[in-house]
């Protein structure tokens, strides 16, 4: 067995020294630094990604309610009824001011898609009205759905109001009568009903913009037999656009 010599021992300075120190007091500093920025832009992005998502479902929630409205006006228009001999049959649509700003109503007398009883003839008639009311403690309105369910009943009558949508800022209502737009309707008058109606709806959203919103309908001008006059075919819209 060879020895080694002492002289071919290493020299204690040539063993690498431990690193027993750790880290210095600015390399933690930076360290919490760093790692405080990151969790900074990390809640800035999720907080960003909450309210992406929150201000996307409001804004859907409230385009499917309008969307709602819009059906309703279109389906209760299309069922407007009018009879010359009957004075319980109205369209009468009032213009209103409030504000410097549109506030109008529309009360009109459809055909319930039931009878009040097996025997009778037809179907009932139903009172329909839309109008504005001053929302309490705000400049704005809500437009409130009346529906008169039994336009025959000498007693009680079954009001029922509906609350449609608040903050609303003006409702517009007119009416072409085949040559000329107006802001009024009397059947008590023309005797007949509109060719068509349209509702300009501005409403004040959840960030304070105003959101504009119409419905144009095509009253049916043949109800029951009941000819209401002559006009060509004219097609119907609907939308919204925002200011």
């Amino acid at each position: 067995m060879s020895r080694t010599s002492p002289e071919s021992l290493p020299e204690p300075s040539d063993f690498p020294e431990s690193s027993d120190a750790g880290f210095t007091l600015m390399e933690v500093l930076v360290a919490f630094g760093i790692l405080s920025v990151i969790l900074a832009l990390l809640f800035v992005a999720i907080h960003q990604t909450e309210r992406t998502i929150t201000s996307v479902e409001s804004g859907s929630r409230f385009e499917r309610k309008m969307e709602i409205i819009r059906y309703l006006l279109r389906e209760e228009l299309l069922g407007a009824y009018l009879n010359p001999n009957d004075p319980l049959t109205t369209f009468i649509g009032f213009p209103n001011r409030e504000h410097h700003r549109e506030t109008d109503s529309l009360l009109f007398t459809t055909l319930a898609q039931t009878r009040l009883s097996q025997s009778s003839p037809v179907s009932h008639l139903e009172g329909i009205q839309y109008l504005l009311f001053k929302s309490p403690g705000s400049d704005l309105f809500t437009l409130v759905h009346e529906q008169n369910t039994n336009l025959l009943s000498y007693g009680t009558q079954a009001v029922i109001p509906e609350k449609l949508l608040g903050d609303v800022w003006s409702l517009r209502i007119r009416y072409f009568d085949g040559m000329l737009w107006t802001d009024r309707w009397n059947s008590v008058q023309s005797h007949s009903l509109p060719l068509l109606t349209r509702f300009d709806i501005i409403v004040v959203d959840g960030k304070g913009e105003k959101r504009i919103f119409f419905e144009e309908v095509q009253i049916p001008q043949t109800t029951l037999n009941q000819n209401q006059g002559g006009g060509n075919e004219i097609p119907e819209g609907s939308g919204s656009t925002g200011n």
